[in-house]
């Protein structure tokens, strides 16, 4: 019988889970089931779930894992994987890494360390544990999933057996990643070899299957809009930010939210979903061949053009493209470059080329329309940090916007999203769709009282503007220090006319600026930090908050390595001891990165 009632307020598996927990707990009272009582079924045991995030997408998606696990009886630990020591890790049955990978293929900042330890030749040896590896990731960047691959890869040479082979998610659809969770817990409960080739949408442990995900899988604002159905709002402003003389085309971004009902905090950011350039469209359809006004889809009522406008990326070319190209045209320079000796070639070869370069380049290699969408990527939204306080802006939100334009290839070339919002967009009528994407581990600090130290040059200064908005609507009575830097003072000094004054009257308690081309030798912002390290590192002893936004692949490696010096030298630290010092710091919450 069911001691729990089907009328009860609990969904069909947490019924079950209960039925089963209450049984065992009268088993365990009278040393036997009662009359009527099934016996019931063995709980699950431990699992550990471990995440490593940059942003906080992965810890969203490991918190929603752990509540489903609970759900089916597990005995749930949900951990930074930096959190998960070398003894417990030894000790655990079973674990579930979900990571994102951030600048070129290294572990998030909370799972370097843990990274770190598992590669250390003398660790320990695995053979008591059974895992499986979801890695969030950006096929756009070089080392796709490359902190997830080396975890899985790494765990596995330690002899631990992977139950269910790793998950790499890239795109915009998180619906499949229900579809892992569900083969995940039978694999975790069967046997791991059977599993493996049994389970629904599960490879071999040495295989990988990649599936569409939200990139990265965070949170997004509540109610009606969202990625999948962002709100068409209105761009206000697209002011220039550069002066005159300018290499740069910065733009303020203003957009209007008053009636959507969206909502944000300063360290969000703003997801915006773009249409592709005309020109390049037509372009495209040049050189397939096809006609703009061609039927598509399974219904045919949409047109290729508009798929095209609207559904694909244009501005580079899939492997799966290039592939089919080289096999259909395979005395083409595009075949050519695809031999699988020549890998390192077709990098360098397609790096500046967009869909219509490599279509021109591999005549005869005709498509069909129904091929479009398994070759093309799909056009992902752009991801801007909010350089806007809802307290001093309410109703609307702000970005900081670098329009990308260039010569590559005897053409030249133009960023889909910021070309799109500079050039293309109307204000006031063409909808722009966007949604809030959460940072909850991107916040100023919750004490208003604590001092904070910023650096973010360029763009960087964005989610910067953002904060001291935030506190200066607060009245907050920290401290406030800004590192920024660019190319020269007179043109590239992003909201000088906001910061000056802030810095004049005290509110922004320290501006350091460094621009690299006002003098023969370059001077960047971590050139600065080294400069005043005596004091910054006062400003850290005191409980200051450290931020870095910008470049993810140079400056703030850069930045963390001025950092790493500054706290060897004015604070007297070994080298292992500054390493300790920033775990701390991020242990704490004091460390926070937005870094692109």
């Amino acid at each position: 019988m069911n001691i729990v009632p089907e009328t009860a307020p609990f969904s069909r598996e947490q019924r079950a889970w209960l039925n089963g927990f209450f049984a065992a707990s009268l088993f365990d009272r009278w040393g036997q089931a009662p009359e009527g009582v099934p016996a019931a079924a063995p709980r699950p045991g431990p699992l550990w779930i471990g995440y490593g995030s940059q942003s906080g997408g992965a810890t969203t998606l490991a918190k929603k894992l752990a509540k489903v696990a609970e759900t089916k009886g597990y005995g749930v630990t949900v951990r930074e994987l930096n959190q998960i020591s070398s003894e417990e890790l030894v000790a655990q049955s079973r674990l579930v890494v979900v990571t994102s990978t951030w600048g070129e293929g290294e572990a998030p900042d909370n799972a370097a360390e843990f990274w770190s330890r598992i590669s250390d030749p003398s660790f320990p040896r695995l053979e008591s544990l059974r895992y499986s590896v979801l890695g969030l990731g950006d096929r756009n960047y070089a080392d796709f999933c490359g902190a997830a691959r080396g975890i899985d890869e790494r765990l596995s040479a330690l002899g631990a057996q992977c139950v269910l082979g790793r998950v790499e998610c890239d795109g915009a659809d998180r619906t499949p990643v229900a579809s892992w969770m569900e083969s995940l817990w039978m694999a975790l409960a069967g046997d791991a070899h059977s599993l493996s080739a049994s389970v629904s949408g599960a490879k071999a442990p040495e295989q990988v299957t990649s599936i569409p995900s939200q990139p990265p899988v965070s949170e997004i604002a509540e109610g009606r809009w969202s990625r999948r159905n962002p709100y068409p709002a209105r761009l206000r402003v697209a002011r220039r930010l550069n002066g005159a003389g300018s290499a740069k085309d910065t733009r303020h971004i203003e957009i209007d939210l008053a009636d959507s009902g969206l909502t944000y905090e300063a360290g969000d950011a703003l997801g915006v979903q773009p249409i592709n350039d005309p020109t390049l469209v037509a372009e495209v359809l040049e050189a397939l061949a096809m006609p703009a006004e061609a039927p598509f889809g399974s219904t045919g009522s949409e047109t290729l053009h508009a798929a095209l406008m609207h559904r694909w990326v244009l501005t580079q070319p899939s492997p799966a493209l290039l592939k089919r190209l080289a096999e259909r045209a395979p005395d083409s320079i595009v075949s050519q470059v695809s031999a699988p000796s020549r890998r390192a070639d077709l990098d360098a070869w397609v790096r500046g080329r967009d869909v219509a370069d490599v279509l021109r380049l591999a005549p005869g290699a005709r498509l069909e329309i129904g091929e479009l969408g398994e070759l093309l990527r799909p056009l992902q939204p752009r991801l801007y940090s909010i350089a806007s306080s809802p307290k001093a802006h309410p109703g609307e939100v702000h970005l900081t916007v670098a329009t990308v334009r260039y010569e590559a290839h005897g053409r030249l070339r133009h960023g889909v999203t910021s070309c799109w919002l500079a050039d293309r967009v109307v204000p006031g009528e063409t909808p722009v769709p966007v949604f809030v994407q959460v940072s909850r581990h991107f916040r100023p600090p919750a004490d208003p009282a604590r001092p904070m130290i910023m650096v973010g040059p360029g763009t960087g200064i964005a989610p910067f503007r953002a904060f001291l908005e935030e506190r200066r609507a607060i009245a907050a009575t920290g401290r406030n220090w800004l590192f920024f830097g660019d190319q020269r003072r007179a043109s590239d000094f992003l909201y000088a006319d906001e910061l000056e004054p802030l810095h004049r009257e005290g509110f922004l308690t320290r501006l350091d600026l460094a621009f690299s081309r006002d003098q023969e030798a370059k001077v960047y912002v971590q050139d600065r930090m080294r400069e005043q390290g005596s004091e910054l590192w006062r400003w850290l002893e005191d409980g200051a908050h450290f931020y870095i936004c910008g470049d993810a692949q140079r400056m703030a490696r850069d930045v963390e390595a001025a950092l790493r010096e500054v706290i060897c030298k004015a604070g007297g630290r070994t080298e292992d001891q500054a390493s300790e010092y920033i775990e701390r710091l991020q242990a704490e919450g004091r460390y926070g990165k937005d870094v692109y």
